[in-house]
């Protein structure tokens, strides 16, 4: 019996996120791994259906158990996936938005509806740039992200051992 695969596999999808985004709120949130805290600046007046999704999921708990699928070092670590191979999203889409301002170290962007990813030193920007919708900034925690990103990975950059959210 896995914990972590039996909440996997029990996510719920959705066809579309409630409206979670209150005018005047600076959004930020605290991404508690195993490996300790990641503090995020949200931009939600810059990417607002993005924001708004990321926080509906968290609302609905969607992050929890879920582990960083895929890191590799030097240019990203990403989470988000319920199906933990990559392929999973919440059920929905969520349009780009906020792709003329450019990535930089520890900037967070969503690869869909659900994932995200933490942008790592050294890796280059212009993989990201234009093509992902950025929603936020590492403003602390970034040992922790860069703890995440020298962990052990197989052939597809899954982590060996988990790198969970709690």
């Amino acid at each position: 019996y896995s914990p972590t695969n039996s909440l996997i596999n029990s996510k719920k999808t959705y066809s579309s996120p409630t409206q979670m985004l209150e005018e005047g709120v600076n959004y930020q949130i605290t991404l508690k791994t195993v490996y300790g805290d990641i503090n995020i600046d949200l931009y939600e007046q810059k990417a607002p259906k993005n924001v708004n999704s990321l926080l509906f999921l968290i609302n609905e708990r969607f992050y929890e158990g879920l582990t960083f699928h895929k890191v590799i070092e030097d240019f990203v670590i990403q989470a988000g996936d319920h199906k933990g191979d990559g392929t999973g999203d919440p059920g929905y889409l969520v349009e780009l938005e906020n792709t003329s301002e450019d990535f930089a170290d520890y900037s967070v962007g969503m690869a869909n509806a659900s994932q995200f990813f933490i942008v790592l030193p050294n890796s280059n920007k212009e993989d990201f740039n234009g093509k992902y919708t950025l929603v936020g900034k590492v403003t602390s925690g970034f040992a922790v992200v860069d703890s995440i990103s020298k962990v052990e990975v197989d052939d597809d950059y899954k982590p060996i051992n988990d790198a969970t959210i709690n």
